[in-house]
């Protein structure tokens, strides 16, 4: 395969929106042409939040070899479509998990209580919550202010809300854990040391399921690896795409 005739995919979190990547898409500059998509934007356009439906909309897009970077919920998407053609070459999941829900043999995600309790807060105060929830993105051992400042641009607008709870709805339900063990395509697996929403614990749980996929910790990050530890995050992703993409 040509790397430079490559195409590149980005999918953003829950409660973010897609100027999140701005600030690193030169640093992408491996790949031939990259689209940082706005799930919002498909969503309202097809009338449908669900991820089933998110990522067939991007399927339909996709026009050459691709590798997907997707991160925190955009991850659910990512495996979707990778499900749906084989023009993904590649995927690497920054701050993301199959499940996002703890379960029997699954923790270090998210309790159901705490996704209800964020459901029944967006209703009441759309705009406080999902600032709230980009408080819990932001949030490390040191930088947090900092981090803040600079998520603050790519937080969603509340209009988003319908959106974001039927989200939060996918979170609950989806188990894509079978669905991710049997992918035949390279992977990459990218936590963050400080992360207070994915524990990188997880990192073993997911190397059960794909023992033969790397998966490295950033250290000193919060959720937001690729904007608090750039340097770190992208020479692993270069790495990945140099020794796995062919």
């Amino acid at each position: 395969m040509n790397k430079q005739k490559l195409s590149c995919i980005l999918l953003h979190g829950w409660g973010i929106n897609k100027s999140i990547w701005n600030n690193v898409l030169s640093r992408l500059h491996v790949f031939n042409d990259i689209d940082a998509v706005c799930l919002y934007t498909i969503a309202e356009e097809v009338k449908a939040s669900g991820v089933e439906v998110l990522a067939e909309y991007i399927k339909n897009k996709i026009e050459k070899d691709t590798v997907i970077i997707a991160w925190s919920f955009g991850g659910l998407v990512a495996t979707r479509i990778a499900t749906l053609t084989d023009r993904i070459k590649g995927i690497v999941y920054i701050a993301s998990t199959p499940c996002f829900l703890n379960r029997p043999n699954w923790n270090n995600v998210l309790d159901k209580k705490s996704i209800l309790s964020l459901q029944c807060n967006l209703l009441k105060n759309p705009k406080d919550t999902i600032e709230y929830f980009s408080g819990l993105i932001a949030q490390s051992d040191k930088d947090t202010k900092k981090m803040l400042r600079t998520i603050r641009p790519s937080v969603a607008h509340e209009k988003y809300s319908p959106i974001l709870f039927a989200w939060l709805n996918e979170l609950v339900q989806i188990d894509q854990r079978k669905e991710f063990e049997a992918l035949r395509l390279p992977t990459q697996y990218l936590l963050a040391e400080q992360d207070v929403l994915i524990s990188p614990d997880i990192a073993k749980q997911l190397k059960q399921l794909r023992p033969q996929m790397k998966c490295e910790i950033i250290k000193n990050s919060c959720h937001v690896p690729f904007v608090h530890q750039p340097h770190e995050t992208f020479n692993i992703i270069d790495r990945f795409i140099s020794a796995q993409i062919r």
